[in-house]
């Protein structure tokens, strides 16, 4: 079960190719998805409280797609981690 759908149209537009970092897909992502990881156990480095995950997933036009994990702490130390 997906939390967050995004579609999107959009383009990057007028940007040169050397501007943008290695990995980083010039054209705008057409659907991004959101997913709860729910066999994420662990715990927060800073106070301890246990962590929470999840995973966005970029699908492109051309199909490829691209997904990085979000991780925070449970309570609101501000602690945050991307993988």
């Amino acid at each position: 079960m997906a939390d967050l759908v995004v579609r999107s149209r959009l383009t990057t537009g007028g940007a040169a190719r050397g501007e943008h970092p290695p990995g980083i897909r010039r054209e705008a992502p057409v659907l991004v998805t959101v997913y709860p990881v729910l066999d994420y156990f662990s715990v927060c480095p800073r106070c301890g409280y246990a962590a929470e995950a999840s995973k966005t997933v970029r699908t492109f036009a051309d199909g490829a797609t691209d997904s990085e994990t979000h991780i925070t702490c449970g309570m609101p130390c501000g602690w945050q981690e991307t993988r």
